[in-house]
C-alpha cells in the first residue's frame, strides 16, 4: 500500500486536491456540477467566514444538508480550521435531531432554508419552541444548552436566525487573509477530532462516534487504493454523506484521487436513472442500489453503457464474490477484498466470505463469555483495533468503548478461514436495515409513549433486499384498541422512516410470548410477525 506524501489532515488533503485536480469534476447532482478547484475555493471562503464568527479548533458545528456539493463544501470548511463537523441525518425527525444536537453539544448549526422539501425554520422552531424568545441570533436554550447560533445559508427568518450566504454564493469578504487561514490550518494535526457521527446505540441512548483527521484521511486513502480508484472513475452513489460509508468511502476517497461523485438528494429512481444517463458514471456504489434501479420499468431502455462496474446482487447473495463488513466505529469497512481480487468467482469453500482485513486493521475472534481467543474456523465475537478505529464515544470514558488491550468488541459474530472473515450475524439485538442501524429499544420507547400503548417489542425481520426490516409487537392498555396504520402515522413525526416498523401486530399484554423469566421471546415474535400476510 502506498503512503501519503503529506500529513493526513483535511486542510492538506483539500489543498492537494484543489491543486492536482483543479478542473476535474468533483460533485455532480441534477443541474449542478462543481470541480475540485471550486470546492477548494468555496471551502476556503467558508472557513474564513467561520473563523470571523469565532469558530475555532474544537468548536462542534452541526450541518444539516442533503446529498450534494453544499454538504461537501460545508464539511471541508469546518474541518479546515480544526472545528469538529457534526453531520446530521436528513432522515431524522424533530425529536431525533434534538437528541443529537444536545448530546454532541453542537454550538453552531448550519442549514439551508429547506431540507428535502421541509422549511428549516419551521422545523427548528418546532424542535425548540423557546427560539421565538431569542434576539439578535444569540441562543440560550435549556433543551440545547451549548447551541449559540443557527445559520440559514441562503435564507432569512426570525430574530433567532443568523442570515448567511448560500453555500455556493459565498464571497471572499470576511476580512481574513489567506496567510491567517494558512496559519490556522497549520495547527490542525492528525490527532485532532475531525467528525462526530451519531448512530443508534444498543439501547435507546445515541452513540456519538469520534474520528480523527488522521484516521479518516488515511482510511479514505486506503479505500481508494483497495478499490483502485483513479481520476477517471465516476461513481454514482446513494450512500448518505452524513454516515461514515458515504463520507469516507465516497466523499474523501474521491478527494484523494480526483474521481467524480454523482448523487441525488432524494432516492427518486427516475431522477437517478436520468442523472446516470447524463453524467455517465463508470461505477455504482450503494445499498440496494442495483435492485432499486433495475426495478424501474424503464431500466431496460436506459443507456447505461458508461458503467463498467455494475454487479447484480445475486453475486453477493450466492457468495460468489467477497462481501465486506464495516461499521461507524471503524469508519466504514474493516474487511474488504481489493478490486482486482473481487473480479473473479470464489472457490466453493470460500463462498460467503466478507473479505480479508483492511490494511492497518487487526481482528481477533473471542468467546463472548470468557474472552478467550478462538482458533481458525471457530465462531465467536469479532473484535477489532487498528488504524481506522474510532477515537472513542463522545461523553464516554475509554473503558466504556475498549477493553484494557484496546480492542473494540463489535457485537458481531463470525470466524476466520484462510485469512477471510465470515460474518454470522449480530450478538446484540441491533437491527441492520438497508445499511442503517436501528436500536430496538429506541423504537420501543417511542412506541410506548403513544396513547393507549402499554408495551412494545421490536425485532428485526429477515428481508432479501434490505437485510432486515423493523417489526413490532404492540400491547394495548386495558380497554384500549390500537390500529397499526394509526400507530404508523403517529410515528412519522417521531422517527426516521427507516426506523418505523413495516409490520405491526397488536395482541393483548397477557397473550405476548412470555418466558418463565418474565421476558418476552423475541424469536417467537419474529415467527409471529413473519406469519402476517
Amino acid at each position: 500500500m502506498r503512503s501519503l506524501d503529506y500529513s493526513p489532515t483535511i486542510p492538506n488533503l483539500v489543498r492537494h486536491a484543489g491543486h492536482e485536480f483543479a478542473d476535474q469534476e468533483y460533485v455532480i447532482t441534477p443541474g449542478r456540477r462543481i470541480t475540485f478547484g471550486e470546492a477548494e475555493t468555496l471551502s476556503r471562503r467558508w472557513a474564513k467566514r467561520l473563523l470571523g464568527a469565532g469558530v475555532g479548533k474544537g468548536t462542534r458545528v452541526g450541518l444539516l444538508f442533503p446529498q450534494g456539493a453544499d454538504f461537501v463544501i460545508a464539511f471541508l470548511a469546518i474541518a479546515r480550521i480544526g472545528a469538529i463537523a457534526v453531520p446530521l441525518s436528513t432522515f431524522a425527525r424533530g425529536p431525533e435531531l434534538s437528541r443529537a444536537v444536545r448530546h454532541v453539544d453542537v454550538a453552531l448549526l448550519l442549514a439551508p432554508p429547506t431540507v428535502l422539501g421541509r422549511e428549516t425554520e419551521e422545523l427548528f422552531a418546532a424542535i425548540w419552541p423557546a427560539l421565538t424568545a431569542a434576539r439578535d441570533g444569540q441562543l440560550l436554550l435549556e433543551d440545547a444548552p451549548y447551541l449559540r447560533h443557527i445559520w440559514l445559508c441562503g435564507g432569512s427568518g426570525g430574530a433567532w436566525v443568523t442570515e448567511a450566504p448560500a453555500i455556493s454564493e459565498i464571497e471572499d469578504d470576511s476580512g481574513i487573509d489567506d496567510d491567517l487561514l494558512a496559519s490556522v490550518e497549520s495547527e490542525v494535526t492528525p490527532a485532532d477530532p475531525l467528525v462526530i457521527v451519531s448512530t443508534s446505540g444498543a439501547t435507546a441512548d445515541p452513540k456519538a462516534v469520534v474520528h480523527t483527521h488522521g484516521a479518516e484521511v488515511r482510511h479514505a486513502w486506503t479505500m481508494a487504493q483497495l478499490y483502485e480508484l483513479t481520476r477517471e472513475d465516476r461513481t454514482f452513489t446513494n450512500m448518505p454523506f452524513f454516515w461514515v460509508g458515504g463520507l469516507t468511502v465516497v466523499v474523501l476517497s474521491h478527494l484523494h484521487v480526483g474521481g467524480a461523485v454523482i448523487t441525488v438528494e432524494r432516492m427518486d429512481t427516475p431522477e437517478m436513472l436520468d442523472l446516470i444517463e447524463s453524467a455517465r458514471p463508470t461505477r455504482l456504489l450503494g445499498w440496494t442500489l442495483f435492485e432499486r434501479l433495475s426495478a424501474d420499468p424503464t431500466f431496460g431502455d436506459r443507456d447505461l453503457s458508461s458503467i463498467v462496474e455494475m454487479r447484480p446482487p445475486e453475486l453477493a447473495a450466492l457468495g460468489l464474490r467477497h462481501n465486506s463488513l464495516g461499521m461507524t466505529e471503524t469508519s466504514g469497512p474493516h474487511t474488504v477484498a481489493p478490486r482486482a481480487a473481487n473480479a473473479i468467482d470464489l472457490p466453493e469453500h470460500l463462498r460467503g466470505s466478507f473479505g480479508p482485513p483492511v490494511p492497518g486493521m487487526r481482528h481477533k475472534i473471542v468467546d463472548p463469555e470468557t474472552g478467550e481467543e478462538l482458533g481458525d474456523g471457530v465462531e465467536g465475537e469479532i473484535c477489532v483495533r487498528g488504524a481506522s478505529l474510532m477515537d472513542g464515544f463522545y461523553k464516554k470514558e475509554r473503558s466504556e468503548a475498549f477493553d484494557q488491550d484496546g480492542w473494540y468488541h463489535t457485537g458481531d459474530k463470525g470466524y476466520f478461514r484462510e485469512g477471510f472473515l465470515f460474518f454470522s450475524g449480530r450478538r446484540t439485538e441491533m437491527i441492520k436495515t438497508g445499511g442503517a442501524n436501528v436500536a430496538p429499544r429506541e423504537v420501543e420507547l417511542v412506541m410506548e409513549s403513544l396513547p393507549g400503548v402499554k408495551a412494545a417489542f421490536v425485532v428485526g425481520l429477515p428481508d432479501a433486499e434490505r437485510g432486515e426490516l423493523v417489526g413490532c409487537l404492540v400491547c394495548p392498555e386495558p380497554g384500549q384498541e390500537l390500529d397499526p396504520a394509526s400507530l404508523t402515522d403517529q410515528l412519522r413525526d417521531q422517527l426516521a422512516s427507516y426506523k418505523i416498523p413495516r409490520t405491526i401486530m397488536v395482541v393483548p399484554y397477557d397473550a405476548a410470548p412470555w418466558l418463565p423469566t418474565g421476558k418476552v421471546s423475541k424469536p417467537r415474535i419474529v415467527e409471529l410477525l413473519a406469519g402476517i400476510d
